[in-house]
């Protein structure tokens, strides 16, 4: 089974691509797994996102380079066609974890902790939501509403899968217990992920709902769509404010 068509049609996957590519230095900018991610985790947040928030950690440091205002245009929307898509889905209660383990080959598993990766950047950008402040990593379990202590722990596991090197940090060993191989880490944050995801976006569709009561579909899919500020510098790269590059139209 290919994972990657589950996250995204081919037609879409390409053209992300071709995107991603055209950052000057590549190993900037996500990969695919991690952008499906990292969009998935935008998604399930429940406050506004701005793209101008949110695109630096899709491109890194560079920029994308374009051959011209059209070429610009069509690239940054693929990438909000895909947003919108996704944010449409999970207003309507369809957008699910996209691994099934039972049917996953090798080259299926390396891409979850890319996966992972990119839904723990989204998760970073509001952070309050999540508990993953310091304010809640300085209180005691006593301190922290049980629902709360559920989503922490969803998050940590999230986080372990997408940090191998916080996972030491992460686990805690009692004294008389011999400590996991990173094997036997590896498989038991792998097992744990499925529900970890579920959990957290149980939380940010619970917030949700208290934010728009009443309201089925939570956001219309015009509140969804995220708009560059006009006043805004454009996501191309080019320097330019919006209005005067790829929103000039």
């Amino acid at each position: 089974m290919n994972v990657m068509k589950k996250m995204f049609t081919v037609s879409e996957a390409k053209n992300l691509e071709k995107l991603l590519n055209k950052v000057e230095d590549r190993d900037d900018a996500l990969y695919l797994e991690e952008l499906h991610g990292f969009l998935y985790g935008l998604a399930i947040t429940p406050e506004p996102v701005m793209f101008s928030e949110w695109h630096p950690e899709v491109f890194g440091e560079g920029s994308p380079v374009f051959n011209d205002e059209q070429d610009a245009q069509m690239s940054i929307q693929c990438l909000m066609s895909v947003y919108n898509r996704m944010m449409s889905e999970s207003n309507q209660g369809t957008l699910h974890f996209p691994f099934n383990y039972d049917k996953m080959s090798d080259d299926d598993f390396d891409l979850i902790d890319g996966w992972a990766y990119g839904l723990y950047l989204a998760l970073a950008l509001r952070p309050h939501i999540w508990g993953m402040t310091k304010e809640y990593a300085d209180k005691t379990d006593e301190d922290i509403p049980e629902d709360l202590q559920v989503v922490i722990v969803a998050c940590c596991v999230i986080t372990a899968v997408a940090l191998p090197y916080e996972r030491e940090n992460i686990y805690e060993t009692e004294p008389d217990e011999s400590p996991l191989t990173e094997e036997e880490m590896e498989d038991e944050l792998y097992a744990l992920l499925p529900l970890s995801v579920e959990t957290v976006q149980n939380h940010g569709e619970k917030l949700r709902k208290e934010k728009f009561p009443g309201n089925i579909n939570k956001m219309s899919c015009s509140d969804t769509k995220v708009k560059t500020g006009r006043n805004e510098l454009c996501p191309c790269g080019s320097g330019k404010k919006y209005k005067k590059c790829c929103g000039i139209n």
